[in-house]
């Protein structure tokens, strides 16, 4: 999918990774990269491998022709490496495959924003939160251990979503 005037498509990238969701039938945290990756598989030929990429790398997605690789550090911390594989797999579904990503997660590319924000929508999808939040769950490390990723992950993601301001 072309990105257009430059600006990252979040809604899309959101509304990707929730079907996905929806299309698995997942409906509790913590999502199972293996489940996305299994499901995926039906339709794609998609290989994921863990890799020693050096402390800089997180990650890969190379796509040649309908097959598709994604590599991710397995050095990293798990949390990261879960994150990592979401990116990837964002990147793939929402066509960023004209050419190979290495995952700069810190990067301000349209390409790569849009590949965060499936990543924590796939990760710590926003309606699985607002329930918890209703539920009286709003302690970021009880969040955190829920969804099986980083405290810091969980606070990034309570303040894109708004829901910071609901913590008391």
């Amino acid at each position: 999918m072309e990105e257009q005037n430059n600006k990252p498509r979040i809604g899309i990238a959101r509304n990707v990774a929730r079907k996905l969701l929806s299309d698995i039938g997942i409906q509790n945290p913590p999502i199972l990269i293996r489940a996305i990756v299994k499901y995926i598989k039906k339709d794609k030929d998609l290989s994921v491998y863990p890799w020693l990429f050096g402390n800089s790398t997180s990650g890969i997605q190379i796509t040649q022709e309908d097959s598709a690789t994604i590599g991710y550090n397995k050095t990293q911390h798990q949390h990261r490496q879960r994150f990592t594989v979401a990116h990837e797999i964002g990147h793939l579904l929402l066509g960023h495959t004209n050419k190979n990503f290495i995952s700069d997660l810190n990067d301000k590319k349209p390409e790569e924003v849009e590949a965060n924000q499936f990543a924590a929508e796939l990760l710590m999808p926003l309606q699985m939160l607002n329930n918890d939040f209703k539920n009286g769950l709003k302690d970021a490390k009880n969040i955190a251990l829920k969804y099986n990723v980083s405290e810091e992950a969980v606070w990034w993601r309570l303040c894109d979503c708004k829901l910071i301001n609901k913590i008391q």
